[in-house]
């Protein structure tokens, strides 16, 4: 007689038939779609709305000292001026869209809407933005000039 084994022949725990344990599809995919997602975004792709592009068009329009809806907010502000309120504060809005693809998939013509705080006055203005990607990687934003 052969030795007694914990183990069930079919490999199944005592008093626990695996065949009794079935993960729904539906739960499967559901738990499955997160990983599909994030995996997805490990590419290589150029998008309007990725965190890289949006710190960028941030970043141009803070750097831009001409900018005239900062001006404007600043303008219009009735808060008195001290280091805190003075220094602009901006927000890209949620939905950033994909106006035009070129052909190569390296370069996005981008549109969103942008607000800037400054003091007790916050203004909003659609965005209108260009991103490309050289061949080495390196990201390139060029916004539009705000039209009033």
């Amino acid at each position: 007689m052969p030795p007694s084994s914990s183990m069930d022949p079919n490999n199944e725990a005592p008093g626990f038939p695996m065949s009794d344990v079935r993960i729904p599809s539906r739960l499967l995919s559901v738990l499955s779609f997160p990983v599909l997602v994030a995996l997805s975004g490990c590419g290589n792709q150029l998008e309007c709305d990725s965190i890289e592009t949006r710190k960028a068009v941030l970043q141009t329009i803070a750097d831009d000292h001409r900018n005239p809806l900062v001006n404007y907010a600043a303008k219009e502000s009735t808060a008195k001026p001290d280091p805190e309120n003075s220094k602009p504060q901006y927000l890209l809005g949620e939905k950033i869209v994909t106006t035009s693809t070129s052909k190569d998939k390296r370069t996005l013509q981008c549109s969103g809407g942008i607000s800037v705080a400054v003091g007790d006055v916050k203004a909003s203005k659609e965005v209108e933005f260009t991103v490309q990607k050289a061949a080495d990687g390196k990201l390139t934003v060029s916004v539009a000039p705000f039209q009033f």
